[in-house]
Formats: structure tokens, C-alpha cells, sequence
């Protein structure tokens, strides 16, 4: 099953007139928190990702709190790096919670549930 078919079989795949962050239209919007709430599908989708993340060969990923959490996570497990998440600070910004260590030089990805274009 593809990554559209995993949307649709889970009713995540919206179809209609969308009004994007970025001001832009889309007749489509994937909604993943739809897809995430079957396991098999949210597994399936992130090994997709990280296959795609590996050869960057991070050695963590980092998720924003709430949505990115899971997927962060799930990513992070196929790519046998460890999972962080950055909560928003009220001010615009996120951070990551106190005694999470990141060591300088180390190697990053970040992932998202929600993108636009």
C-alpha cells in the first residue's frame, strides 16, 4: 500500500477546497492525524520517511510537540536513533526540555506531520 493509499484507507485523504497557512488553495488535505491513529499505517508511513532520512544518518530525530511526536518517534525506531521533541514556548519558539542532551556535532533530522507548500 502507498503512502496515498494508507491516507485514503484511513480517511485522511480530504478532498475539496482547502485554504492553506501560506494563504494558497488545494483542492487535496492530507489530515495525518487521521493516518496516525491506525499503528500499521503510522509504522508503515515512517519507515517510508526514514528510508528516505537514512543516509544522513542521523542520531536523532526530533519532532514538534503535539502532532510531530508520534511520527518523530516512529522514525527515529526505524532508524535506530534516538527521539526527541520540542515543545513551543509561548513566544513563538520551541524548546527542548531540560536534561534531553544533545551533544555539539551531533547529527539531526527533523520531521513534521503537517507541511504546505
Amino acid at each position: 500500500m502507498d503512502v496515498l493509499e494508507r491516507y485514503r484507507a484511513s480517511g485522511a485523504l480530504l478532498e475539496g477546497h482547502f485554504l492553506l497557512k501560506s494563504g494558497l488553495h488545494s483542492p487535496y488535505f492530507l489530515q495525518s492525524a487521521a493516518v496516525f491513529q491506525y499503528p500499521e499505517h503510522a509504522r508503515a508511513l515512517a519507515e517510508a520517511l526514514a528510508e528516505r532520512l537514512r543516509p544522513f544518518a542521523p542520531d536523532f530525530v526530533i519532532g514538534p510537540a503535539i502532532g510531530g511526536v508520534v511520527l518523530g518517534y516512529l522514525v527515529a525506531e526505524a532508524l535506530g536513533a534516538r527521539a526527541l521533541f520540542a515543545e513551543k514556548d509561548g513566544a513563538g519558539g520551541m524548546f527542548i526540555r531540560p536534561g534531553l542532551v544533545v551533544e555539539p556535532r551531533e547529527r539531526f533530522v527533523a520531521v513534521e506531520d503537517v507541511v504546505t507548500t
